[in-house]
């Protein structure tokens, strides 16, 4: 019976979602729904955004809290069908954000790669905070309280611009890793891409004439970093180039004895 991959619990990903997704949508009553480019995490999960002094979402909840519902993506940087990765759906309480410095600190910190003058523009200046009662990952229910407690995948932040250098500078490394994956994943396949990598392993989009599927390569052990990451890769290389037998048509190959230096992204 194969191995089931390791995989970030539900309220790890649901942070990571919430903590890294380039635009959320946040619904208020059945009419009024916003597009956010700003969204942060605070310890607690609570979520912090800003929005238009003049804007609608900044008058609803004026003076007492609404109930809205928040939805947000994380999407694979590959091009090619159903690229999206995790969904998170919100359900909870829209209030003006009474500690002002404490939420802008949260913002700030979660967009350090953006001037402030972008973060909060002068038009944009009233702070909400989104209180979770409820939340689902990809439909399914996730546990509140585990969602408070979790952190964000470390690996997150660099997710993006890693699998893209993977494609671009290293292609042939993608297909010696691809020997690692079930036969019957790779079957047919006409398109193999690396789409995720998490402190557990890297998430590989394997396209095929009857559709898209996922597979995972584990990492030895958990990741605490991206500095851990380039270990990790040479250690499934190393363990790629032994591989006898391959997958995509069957046959036999010799093991590679010259393992490929690990993939970095380009640094700076």
């Amino acid at each position: 019976m194969p191995i089931a991959p390791i995989v970030p619990a539900a309220a790890e990903r649901a942070r990571t979602v919430l903590g890294h997704t380039p635009t959320s949508v946040l619904e208020v009553g059945a009419d009024l729904a916003v597009v956010l480019d700003v969204l942060a995490v605070d310890v607690d999960g609570t979520l912090v955004t800003v929005v238009d002094a003049g804007g609608p979402l900044a008058d609803r909840p004026a003076g007492h809290a609404v109930i809205g519902t928040l939805r947000a993506a994380l999407v694979s940087p590959v091009p090619g069908p159903d690229r999206r990765l995790d969904a998170v759906t919100v359900h909870g309480t829209v209030e003006v954000a009474d500690d002002v410095r404490t939420a802008l600190d949260v913002l700030l910190a979660a967009h350090g790669d953006r001037p402030a003058d972008l973060v909060l523009r002068p038009e944009a200046s009233v702070l909400l905070r989104i209180r979770v009662a409820q939340l689902r990952l990809d439909g399914e229910p996730v546990d509140p309280d585990a969602y408070a407690r979790a952190v964000a995948d470390p690996m997150a932040g660099g997710s993006d611009e890693f699998v893209e250098h993977l494609l671009r500078a290293h292609p042939e490394q993608v297909v010696r890793l691809a020997h690692l994956l079930d036969p019957d994943v790779v079957q047919d396949a006409h398109a193999v891409a690396p789409e995720r990598v998490d402190r557990f392993g890297l998430t590989v989009r394997v396209d095929t004439p009857a559709g898209t599927r996922r597979a995972r390569l584990d990492f030895p052990a958990a990741l605490r970093g991206p500095a851990e990451l380039p270990a990790a890769m040479r250690a499934l290389q190393s363990r790629a180039a032994q591989v006898t037998v391959c997958p995509f048509g069957g046959g036999t190959r010799a093991p590679d004895r010259s393992a490929a230096p690990s993939p970095e992204p380009r640094q700076g």
